[in-house]
């Protein structure tokens, strides 16, 4: 069993014990606008710089302006490689999903952040049983983000063909800062390809939300082990939680309650 906490507001407790799907949203709207984008940087070194646009002009059949040795010498085409190394990042992050759980139902601060400050709730979900109606067990790989001082780097010299390599991808997206360290996050990233074969599988959705196609998760009513009722829960709420988990897929689920203790820590009973 792989126990982890997704923090929810007042509203989308409900929603996600009423549907049982879970949102992913793109990895464009995380929070730091920096996240997830790496640092990209290149090197002035001309020979590497020429050999690169040439490869990169010559995979997207442009024809070279006469002048773009000139332009090398200038740093103009060192600038348009890093423009659009970043672009492509860019577009990635707006295609890709992102889904974000924490390790801990404790932690006062991501109540007051995510959970309607301490109003919401907390779902527990196993995510090594996620996935529903299937023969056997399946889950979702979630992985610890790192955090670090530093932004992942990538030197775009080292990518002859002008592509971002698959690792610095996930790496960049699995990094973030040390200031949000106390969020003690898991990760894991859905690209668009792979989410149509969830979607063949039934295991996942594409739907119109606030006017924008979103993806969710379909989630095995097994995987739902408890709900986490915040501080200031009102009691409407807990009620109304109580009733959907009657039915008899999340009759399993196990309520708990936020109590305050002798530390910034939360008592969880």
């Amino acid at each position: 069993m792989n126990v982890l906490y997704k923090y929810c507001d007042q509203k989308g407790i409900e929603i996600i014990l009423r549907t049982l799907e879970l949102k992913l949203p793109y990895i464009s709207q995380v929070n730091d606008p920096i996240e997830c984008l790496p640092f990209m940087y290149c090197p002035d070194d001309k020979a590497a710089l020429k050999k690169l646009y040439l490869s990169v002009s010559q995979r997207e059949k442009k024809p070279l302006p006469v002048d773009y040795k000139q332009k090398i010498e200038t740093g103009e085409i060192r600038k348009k490689l890093e423009e659009g190394i970043r672009k492509t990042q860019e577009d990635l992050n707006a295609k890709g999903c992102l889904l974000s759980v924490s390790e801990t139902a404790k932690n006062t601060v991501m109540w007051a952040h995510y959970a309607d400050k301490h109003e919401g709730a907390v779902i527990g979900i196993d995510f090594d049983s996620v996935f529903p109606d299937t023969n056997e067990k399946r889950g979702i790989l979630m992985d610890a983000v790192s955090y670090s001082k530093d932004r992942p780097q990538i030197n775009i010299l080292d990518n002859p063909e002008g592509n971002i390599p698959l690792e610095a991808i996930e790496k960049a997206v699995r990094t973030k800062s040390v200031d949000w360290e106390y969020e003690k996050e898991f990760r894991a990233v859905f690209f668009v390809d792979f989410l149509e074969i969830l979607q063949q599988q039934g295991l996942a959705l594409l739907k119109d939300l606030d006017d924008k196609k979103t993806w969710f998760l379909r989630l095995n009513p097994v995987s739902i082990r408890e709900v986490i009722f915040g501080l200031y829960t009102d009691e409407s709420l807990k009620l109304a939680i109580r009733k959907l988990i009657e039915r008899q897929d999340l009759q399993h689920v196990k309520l708990r309650q936020a109590e305050e203790s002798e530390t910034y820590t939360l008592n969880l009973k």
